[in-house]
């Protein structure tokens, strides 16, 4: 399984990788820091899963989810921001997301969500 992890904050993808481990699913994960390298994985990749940040550098994650979801229909992808704006999380489900992680709640909160949707993912 490959994991794309697009997200410009070391912290937030350190702590995505090791929850995938946590998980237990055999995944290579690739990473991106811009929307540019976002869909450049996405061209030279088939992602089967991807957490993708709101906030990147260039254009926002909708834009990468949205490319995604055009060029990999298959693909389970969430949202994982920061932020818990309804407006941000309507726009991200618009664009193709299946779901909206909010990443700044209690750390075991986060913990369980992540691993309860990577579960699903299986």
């Amino acid at each position: 399984m490959i994991f794309l992890i697009a997200d410009d904050s070391a912290g937030k993808t350190l702590m995505l990788k090791t929850l995938i481990k946590k998980s237990g699913i055999e995944a290579h994960i690739v990473t991106a820091t811009t929307t540019e390298t976002a869909k450049q994985l996405i061209d030279s990749h088939t992602i089967d899963a991807a957490f993708v940040d709101y906030e990147m550098p260039t254009e926002n994650g909708p834009a990468v989810i949205a490319y995604l979801r055009n060029n990999q229909p298959e693909a389970r992808i969430a949202l994982a921001s920061s932020s818990d704006n309804s407006a941000r999380q309507a726009e991200a489900m618009e664009a193709g997301a299946e779901t909206c992680i909010c990443t700044s709640y209690a750390p075991d909160t986060v913990e369980e969500t992540v691993l309860n949707l990577l579960e699903s993912w299986k």
